[in-house]
């Protein structure tokens, strides 16, 4: 452990450099609870997975409703609108979504 921590402790730092930090409200559409909906905020990542986001419909500023998901890694369901589109847990992770307030009345 010496040895590793000597050749690369300088750059060996797992803090978030000018990337997405996580705040209270926002999280991943990964982690959202099936059922809630909420307005996507951010597609991290390169052009080519923005692009394949944005040719299925999913685009910043759309609102999405997370319909079903997998237990631990899988398949991530989402309805846009009148369609309802599968993603997979890396690029579901990459979505950042803004979750809307549950109604009063759900528990």
């Amino acid at each position: 452990m010496h040895r590793f921590r000597s050749r690369f402790g300088p750059r060996l730092n797992f803090k978030f450099r000018g990337r997405f930090r996580p705040e209270a409200k926002n999280l991943t559409l990964a982690r959202m609870r099936t059922g809630r909906s909420g307005k996507v905020v951010e597609v991290l990542g390169g052009r080519g997975i923005s692009s394949r986001l944005s040719a299925l419909g999913l685009r910043p500023g759309l609102r999405v409703t997370k319909v079903s998901s997998m237990f631990m890694r899988g398949p991530v369901t989402v309805q846009l609108g009148n369609s309802q589109v599968a993603i997979g847990f890396g690029m579901a992770n990459k979505i950042i979504v803004e979750p809307e307030e549950p109604p009063d009345d759900m528990p």
